[in-house]
């Protein structure tokens, strides 16, 4: 039989309560921490930390765009092509009645086209015409990018659980699908980047953040949408199998025309001798995503993205006519969807080797107004 004196019972009752404070104060931290998770990446708490270098900024902007103007009968889609080439503000005061939305995102591939649409169409806009403007790898593979991971990282601020359907529809295989779902549920894992500045530089981040906020409530009716107003043509880089030599020699000169080279070279670089060859699944999903353009109502348009390569090293001749058929017979299966005639550009045009400067934005944009109007 164990006794139990008064100074025992009393260190029990300590201990007891001790334990009861400390596991209330967990659970208490538990449920501040999963209720502060919830807001920050499942309630747009994230708004707090999203600054103007994060990779969604451009989304939170076409958001407030399409916000503003839906009225909007012209959407724009595609990648970096798309966003410096499409030059919405000229587009809209050449077109008397209409109004256009660039939602051109740079390296945004077949996911980020259906889901920037669908949040177009959500917040009010109701298209008539639908411009997809596809470069010609969009067809072929590259090893050790998957683009429909990173589109989930551009579109993280505006994801939610329908798209864990609409993935289905692009993912290659079920093995595939598993892999890029994971993150839709589990939305901090693709804040990752947002979250190590603001631990890094908390501070700093929640006063650009603060910035970032201002800029897109500053965005009204009226108010002029961001489009590109760059000058440099490709020609002044010189040769392109020179480039190296050139970006040393402007270099040594300090040469105010150095960054504009240095992007031409970086550019090529990143785009000469990949491997190319169509892939059949890629196809299918331009197949997909054409299916579902229509389905807002639209006529759906496909322009191919000019692009300067006279050496055929960036685009082999053989790809570049395997490309075309692919391309011309996918828009053939898709009623409703129209294939217009290539845009023809020069050097003069280009401010790299893939991307138009305000010369050729121009060009362009009028070729697109006089073909979808």
């Amino acid at each position: 039989m164990t006794r139990r004196t008064s100074s025992g019972l009393s260190w029990d009752i300590s201990r007891g309560l001790s334990w009861g404070i400390s596991w209330f104060l967990g659970l208490a931290s538990f449920l501040a921490l999963l209720g502060a998770s919830l807001y920050l990446f499942y309630f747009r708490g994230y708004v707090s930390i999203l600054s103007g270098d994060s990779s969604s900024f451009l989304i939170e902007l076409a958001r407030t765009q399409a916000r503003n103007h839906t009225d909007a009968d012209v959407l724009v889609l595609g990648n970096s092509t798309a966003a410096e080439g499409f030059l919405v503000n000229y587009f809209n005061s050449h077109a008397p009645g209409h109004t256009a939305l660039n939602l051109g995102v740079p390296s945004g591939n077949v996911f980020l086209f259906d889901r920037m649409t669908a949040m177009a169409v959500r917040e009010g806009v109701r298209p008539k015409s639908i411009v997809l403007m596809l470069m010609p790898d969009i067809f072929s593979r590259r090893e050790g990018f998957n683009f429909l991971r990173n589109d989930l990282t551009l579109l993280k601020t505006v994801l939610s659980a329908q798209d864990v359907a609409t993935l289905g529809i692009y993912a290659q295989d079920l093995r595939e699908y598993a892999d890029l779902a994971v993150p839709i549920a589990l939305r901090p894992v693709l804040f990752r980047a947002e979250l190590k500045d603001f631990l890094a530089h908390p501070g700093e981040r929640l006063e650009n953040s603060e910035k970032v906020r201002g800029y897109l409530a500053g965005f009204h009716k009226d108010t002029p949408m961001p489009e590109s107003d760059h000058p440099f043509a490709v020609c002044e880089a010189g040769p392109l199998d020179q480039l190296d030599a050139t970006v040393e020699r402007l270099r040594r000169e300090k040469n105010p025309a150095l960054p504009d080279v240095e992007r031409v070279l970086a550019g090529y670089n990143a785009m000469k001798y990949q491997p190319s060859a169509v892939d059949s699944f890629r196809v299918e999903r331009i197949h997909r995503l054409l299916e579902r353009l229509r389905g807002t109502g639209a006529q759906v348009y496909i322009a191919e993205a000019p692009f300067y390569d006279p050496n055929f090293t960036q685009y082999p001749a053989a790809y570049r006519d395997a490309f075309k058929d692919a391309l011309k017979g996918v828009a053939q299966s898709v009623p409703g969807v129209t294939l217009l005639p290539t845009f023809e550009g020069d050097c003069t045009m280009m401010m790299d080797t893939l991307h138009l400067n305000r010369k050729g934005g121009e060009l362009f944009t009028e070729y697109l107004r006089t073909r979808v109007l």
